[in-house]
């Protein structure tokens, strides 16, 4: 095997477990998730602006990891010991199976929700471009 073709090998298995959803596979995944209907098109607006569907995204700005983008600060450990409020790792969040993304933010929401009124606002891109209908997000999705 000569160097790039061993080069093409590692970049390809270093991503193995990453994904970049497309809308509408996003849309039904927060379904079949439990994820209620109204809160869809929200849901998806975040997950595009925060990562644009990225399972791998990680803002080293402000150390949020995974598709919806959830704090390191709070929500996960960024070390190998599960911790924060999630009770995961950061890196658990940055693999193709979103199941844990969409349980932390709802935990996210839930708490948010009870603090402010409006769970969506833990997320800077809710008010930013998220804070209106999104029904446009879920179109031909469901």
């Amino acid at each position: 095997m000569n160097t790039w073709s061993f080069l093409f090998f590692l970049i390809i298995w270093q991503n193995a477990d990453a994904k970049i959803y497309d809308k509408c596979e996003f849309v039904k995944k927060l379904q079949s998730l439990g994820v209620p209907r109204d809160q869809l098109g929200t849901w998806t607006c975040i997950a595009n602006f925060e990562s644009h569907f990225d399972t791998t995204a990680i803002n080293h700005q402000t150390d949020d990891y995974g598709i919806l983008q959830i704090s390191s600060i709070y929500w996960c450990s960024k070390t190998d010991t599960p911790g924060g409020d999630c009770h995961i790792t950061c890196k658990q969040l940055l693999n193709d199976d979103i199941t844990d993304d969409v349980t932390c933010a709802r935990h996210v929401f839930d708490v948010t929700q009870k603090q402010s009124g409006n769970g969506f606002t833990a997320w800077t891109t809710y008010n930013e471009h998220c804070n209106k209908d999104n029904s446009e997000w879920t179109k031909n999705c469901l």
